[in-house]
């Protein structure tokens, strides 16, 4: 059973579609800024959420970059914003009450402390946007399985002579 010009074409349109339906779904969903917000809105957003912060703050807006990295290898990448947040906060309250360093998690020359890495269960969110990503690839793979039957099965036919 060959494959005829036609279908090879549009196995290789339709697999061409999925690769980009794919990129486009994966680029959309990599994105920080949300799709609906202009430049100037997600700017400004951006401007007001940092005037926020420098205002109200949290425990871990406090840091230092150093303090902040350190803490991040130490195993702060696996937690959640709020799980870090009262983390430091929790810190910061006992270092204070016992009088054992002047910042969260650094000693007094400023290099941070070696911590135990946490161990912290898997946050329970559902991704969406893997979720669009997948259903788009399996739909694109389902449509070329679909042309690639249908122009096998029912391809360019070369009629025959009949013999009686």
């Amino acid at each position: 059973m060959t494959i005829s010009r036609t279908t090879a074409r549009i196995a290789a349109l339709l697999g061409t579609m999925v690769v980009v339906v794919a990129a486009a779904a994966s680029a959309q969903a990599s994105s920080s800024k949300p799709a609906a917000m202009s430049k100037t809105e997600y700017q400004a957003l951006m401007s007001r959420s940092e005037a926020l912060n420098a205002r109200y703050g949290n425990a871990v807006t406090r840091l230092s970059p150093q303090q902040f990295a350190a803490l991040y290898e130490a195993g702060a990448d696996r937690l959640a914003p709020q799980e870090l947040a009262a983390l430091v906060a929790r810190s910061e309250a006992l270092n204070s009450r016992y009088g054992l360093r002047a910042s969260s998690g650094s000693a007094q020359d400023g290099s941070v402390l070696a911590t135990e890495k946490p161990v912290v269960a898997p946050a329970a969110t559902f991704d969406w946007g893997d979720f669009g990503i997948g259903a788009a690839a399996m739909l694109g793979l389902v449509l070329l399985t679909g042309g690639l039957v249908a122009g096998s099965r029912y391809g360019r036919r070369v009629p025959r002579a009949r013999v009686s």
